[in-house]
């Protein structure tokens, strides 16, 4: 324990705060906890309250964002330019609110775990995305009336599925996002 200056804290308004250096401990959701080793932080001598500078609370959100293999800005935005598509019809393309793609690329929001692995399928099968953006969400297809089944359009569209490369594994319903069925490499 490195202590290097003292100021009362802020939330008790009787302790002191102590500068140091120690493992910190990051709730990540759903219960999981993850452990990053040797952040700086101020932490009060009286109620436990721990503060983390900028610098430490980036390093911390790097080690989640690693941990949870989440899509950095610069990914997201190099995925779109790879799609020549702008930030709203990233979104509109993805059956997603019209600003959801830029809090993403500006990197005040992120992308779920599996949103994120959904955006690499789309990178390495662009033909999807395109089929997606033809698609248009948007209103116009809600309740389409097709001639083949849902899996038959996805194998016909998708040369992946028809040889086994890859293979459905969700149940498709009439109101069914075409964006949000996983396909799982075999």
């Amino acid at each position: 324990m490195n202590t290097t200056k003292e100021t009362t804290c802020p939330c008790c308004g009787e302790g002191s705060l102590r500068t140091l250096k120690r493992d910190y401990i990051a709730n990540i959701g759903e219960g999981q906890k993850l452990h990053v080793p040797n952040i700086e932080m101020e932490v009060c001598d009286k109620c436990g309250e721990e503060i983390l500078s900028l610098e430490s609370a980036r390093a911390v959100d790097a080690a989640i964002a690693d941990h949870t293999e989440r899509l950095t800005p610069n990914e997201l935005r190099e995925l779109r330019e790879q799609f020549g598509v702008d930030q709203t019809e990233m979104s509109e393309a993805l059956g997603l609110g019209g600003k959801t793609f830029h809090r993403w690329e500006k990197g005040t929001q992120y992308p779920s775990r599996s949103m994120g692995y959904y955006l690499r399928l789309l990178r390495e099968f662009p033909e999807a995305f395109e089929w997606l953006r033809s698609r248009r969400w948007k209103g116009r297809n809600r309740h389409v009336t097709r001639e083949q089944s849902p899996e038959a359009e996805m194998q016909q569209r998708f040369p992946a599925l028809a040889q086994n490369r890859v293979r459905l594994t969700t149940a498709m319903t009439d109101r069914c996002n075409y964006a949000m069925v996983l396909l799982v490499v075999q």
